[in-house]
């Protein structure tokens, strides 16, 4: 189950951007070969999201779903969902939700009456071969930035915005620091070596990891519900295999990317040929995923055929591109894991 908005832009807000401050890595007299969008906020400072797993390593999950999904139903669920499930080889195999709630106050409220931390204490889920999971992320906007490659069917954190704008600050390296608030005073460097609490063995426990301060959140969808024909095969020939090439490198090489942990999520298609996809990863630093989309061959190659892409379309490929990038202050990342295993995972770290 996914929610999307389209702001009324006949009656939209006109709002500043949240940085006011000069860019910092625009080259001078840059001009961006194509619009980039980002959300404009009059009073909210927070949000949260929480994204749930089930974990299946046999059998179907279906009485665990059912139970989570049951929690979702009291009184102040979540205010957007996303469903999916994790790709085959990005990951075990699992369901995905993602949830977003206006403020922590009303995040907390609903775990006190939904069950949900009754669903997670359940002893029961120890034994077996479904696992549990949650990572809840409370997100202060001064310490994110969030891009769309469209002004319309927008989701994520984007549906709780007034006012979605072009913005002037994309399209060079470095762009993604020059948006966020929280950069002007300060570099966002990681906080020491991240090193996971958790035991070698993971299933059969119940494990908390508290991510440090300035760790890194990237999510990322590719939306081809718009595609036509053509562009859908390009899109599958040569930039799917090229984002795939890149996502597995981070997966396979963590400590050397400064990657946490990686999943590729597909949502619950509106037509399976061109189901909207998630990559969300976790990074030691803002700096550390820079220095992956920046300077490694795999990023270069996504941006090369991606490009080539717009370009061949005269800057209207067809997808819809968006990402929501976040960095927290110490306590403000946390993942909760019953009878799962790292993969994916802040265990991982």
């Amino acid at each position: 189950m996914s929610t999307s908005n389209k702001l009324d832009i006949g009656n939209k807000l006109e709002l500043g951007p949240r940085r006011t401050a000069p860019p910092l890595h625009r080259p001078d007299g840059f001009e961006a070969p194509y619009d980039a969008y980002e959300p404009r906020f009059k009073q909210l400072d927070d949000l949260v999201m929480v994204i749930f797993g089930i974990e299946i390593r046999s059998g179907d999950g279906r009485e665990m779903e059912a139970r989570f999904l049951q929690t979702l139903q009291h009184k102040g669920g979540p205010h957007l969902l996303e469903h999916g499930q994790v790709k085959d080889g990005f990951g075990p195999n699992s369901k995905v939700w993602f949830a977003y709630w206006r403020s922590q106050e009303d995040y907390a409220n609903w775990c006190a009456v939904s069950g949900i931390e009754a669903l997670f204490a359940d002893e029961a889920l120890l034994v077996g071969d479904i696992g549990l999971w949650r990572e809840y992320c409370y997100i202060s906007l001064d310490h994110n930035e969030t891009s769309y490659s469209r002004e319309e069917n927008i989701t994520g954190l984007g549906n709780f915005c007034d006012n979605i704008e072009v913005t002037p600050h994309h399209g060079y390296w470095g762009s993604a620091r020059d948006r966020m608030v929280a950069t002007v005073n300060d570099d966002l460097d990681a906080q020491g070596q991240f090193t996971s609490s958790a035991p070698q063995n993971t299933l059969g426990k119940r494990i908390r990891i508290t991510a440090p301060k300035n760790t890194c959140l990237i999510k990322t969808t590719q939306d081809l519900s718009l595609t036509n024909n053509e562009q859908l095969a390009i899109y599958r020939d040569n930039v799917e295999p090229a984002l795939h090439a890149g996502l597995n490198y981070l997966r396979g090489n963590g400590q050397e990317a400064g990657c946490i942990g990686m999943r590729f999520v597909q949502e619950a298609p509106i037509s399976e040929s061109k189901a909207r996809t998630i990559g969300v990863g976790y990074f030691t630093s803002l700096g550390t995923l820079e220095n992956w989309t920046h300077h490694h061959p795999t990023h270069e190659k996504i941006m090369q055929v991606f490009m080539a892409m717009v370009g061949q379309f005269e800057g209207q490929p067809g997808l819809h591109l968006w990402h929501e990038i976040s960095v927290f202050d110490t306590g403000r990342l946390t993942g909760d894991y019953v009878n799962c295993t790292p993969d994916g995972t802040l265990m991982q770290g």
